[in-house]
């Protein structure tokens, strides 16, 4: 073992405990969110980031491993979150088309036949 070796393995430990109490909040508290809400997922992206500079950085696998999973998760969240927003402006593009449709026929009928 050579002492980068050394020093990286003691810098995984140190980066373990600093990342336990992160841990700890995940599960006491940002777990019991829904997980669509914006806060849980600003800490989640937090936890992402915070993993992956440990995996690049340290050469950390479980670190790397844990941003995977989590982004994996978080994806599939963002994902149905667009797809909700994009449906709904879908049907308001629809409403405003019939609203507007609806417009022009009364103000032909109010019109009346051209003379």
């Amino acid at each position: 073992m050579t002492l980068g070796s050394l020093s990286l393995a003691l810098l995984r430990v140190n980066y373990r405990l600093a990342r336990l109490p992160l841990q700890l909040i995940e599960d006491v508290a940002v777990s019991r969110l829904d997980e669509r809400e914006p806060v849980r997922l600003a800490y989640e992206q937090i936890l992402i980031d915070c993993d992956r500079a440990a995996a690049y950085l340290l050469d950390d696998e479980n670190a790397a491993r844990r941003a995977a999973e989590l982004e994996r998760r978080t994806t599939s969240v963002r994902l149905l979150i667009a797809r909700e927003h994009h449906r709904v402006q879908c049907r308001g593009v629809i409403l405003l088309d019939e609203q507007r449709e609806r417009f022009h026929q009364r103000r032909q009928q109010d019109a009346g036949p051209p003379t």
